[in-house]
């Protein structure tokens, strides 16, 4: 009977942490990740805070590990959108596209991503981020700066410092996304996905050379 209910509970813990994630999403997304207490969660979630305390030490331990749940699903997803067998044009594309697509699914995690991406001024609360949220989304960085250094080296794109271009694609794409998220009635997803890549690889001068 001990090891039924210990089975038991081991089936139920990733069903509750999931549960815990989700309710910690919701919370922040309406209120803002400073602003967020473990109290707050664990009502949204029906459950006593002591309950939390089970799984998690603290708010900020709670919300690192929702964080990397849901950087290491748009990784992933981005990954195999840039691994396609296209052009650099289509690649990238089809990069921004599940970008865009991942926050429209997973509203509730945008203001976390920005929180992740942008912590803000004050020293406690960035050396908070420093350590832990802020590598997830350097390893996002990472990721397409080394996509366009590989679009570089085989002549696809102008040499323009990866790096900075991965950042200012990234800050781009969210920018789209917030407007996109506070719209009542956005344009298709294709349109901006076809602004991004148009504006990257064509640039934005009407004049045109002879």
């Amino acid at each position: 009977m001990v090891g039924t209910h210990r089975n038991l509970r081991e089936l139920l813990e990733p069903v509750r942490i999931r549960e815990i994630g989700d309710a910690a999403l919701r919370v922040v997304s309406r209120k803002g990740l400073e602003r967020t207490t473990m109290q707050e969660i664990a009502d949204e979630a029906g459950l006593a805070k002591g309950t939390l305390y089970l799984y998690f030490d603290s708010r900020d331990e709670l919300v690192l590990h929702v964080a990397e749940s849901a950087f290491e699903e748009l990784q992933v997803a981005v990954a195999e959108a840039l691994a396609r067998d296209v052009a650099f044009p289509e690649r990238l594309a089809a990069a921004v596209l599940t970008h865009v697509e991942f926050f429209e699914r997973r509203r509730d995690f945008f203001r976390l991503f920005l929180s992740v991406a942008h912590p803000g001024p004050g020293v406690e609360r960035s050396a908070r981020h420093s350590r832990s949220c802020n590598p997830l989304y350097r390893a996002y960085l990472d990721r397409l700066a080394s996509f366009f250094a590989q679009g570089q080296a085989r002549e696809e794109i102008r040499p323009f410092p990866p790096d900075r271009l991965a950042l200012f694609v990234s800050e781009g794409i969210a920018g789209l996304i917030l407007r996109r998220l506070g719209e009542t009635d956005p344009p298709p997803v294709e349109e901006d996905v076809r602004l991004v890549v148009d504006t990257l690889t064509g640039g934005i001068n009407a004049r045109r050379n002879p």
